[in-house]
């Protein structure tokens, strides 16, 4: 079998260590996903749902397992590190687009590029409005972020978390913020995105008529995996 995208082992997560606040937060999680994968993450309020994200994000890191992406054991990496793996292997969608408004559209799906190497080319805006034109904006391209819809800022924010074509998209209650009709498209996108890239999908959600769409579902109770069924 090909190596996971990525691997969980025995990760815990406390908080205020060494005093008498002392809590942990994550109780030893277990998990893999594989290239293609499209998993959906569950779990009520103060489940540790948040925690996870951000260290499989490597937005945080845990007081003690061990999480690879694509092999590659974060552990032992340095800062600067573990921001040029999280900056080429992870794409993220948030509840809020979080785009520039003052930018356009292709503007937009630009910056990790830009970020990445530093200064704008005709190879990345070819790119990036390819990414567009997948999502269905092409003909929106020159247009401000504020002069989209919310549903049309989510599929931007789509086509930006797969710039650095990264093997794993991060979404964190990606249509929270939608009408019925927004987040269904933007659902059955991250879905055909998923099929065609192989990128593996984590997708925080509430709602179960979302996640019984997905390959599988990760119930989180109380820092600690209970489920990772079908």
């Amino acid at each position: 079998m090909a190596e996971p995208v990525l691997r969980l082992v025995g990760i815990h997560k406390s908080y205020a260590i060494g005093t008498p606040a002392e809590t942990e937060v994550l109780h030893g999680i277990d998990l893999e996903l594989q290239r293609g994968d499209f998993v959906a993450l569950m779990g009520p309020s103060g489940s540790g749902k948040s925690t996870l994200l951000n260290i499989i994000g490597l937005l945080d890191r845990p007081t003690s397992g061990k999480l690879y992406v694509q092999g590659r054991d974060t552990s032992a990496m340095d800062d600067a590190e573990i921001t040029r793996l999280r900056g080429h292997s992870i794409g993220f969608v948030f509840q809020h687009h979080h785009l520039i408004t003052a930018f356009t559209a292709l503007e937009n799906v630009m910056m990790p590029m830009l970020l990445d190497r530093g200064r704008a080319n005709a190879a990345m805006r070819a790119k990036a409005l390819d990414l567009l034109t997948k999502v269905g904006l092409e003909r929106w391209a020159d247009n401000k972020a504020d002069r989209l819809s919310g549903g049309q800022q989510q599929r931007v924010a789509v086509a930006r978390a797969l710039a650095q074509e990264p093997p794993m998209i991060l979404a964190d209650e990606p249509t929270g913020n939608l009408d019925t009709k927004s987040a269904d498209g933007v659902f059955q996108l991250m879905r055909d995105v998923c099929h065609e890239s192989g990128s593996a999908f984590l997708l925080v959600t509430h709602s179960l008529e979302l996640a019984s769409r997905c390959d599988r579902i990760v119930e989180l109770v109380d820092g600690s995996l209970v489920s990772q069924g079908d």
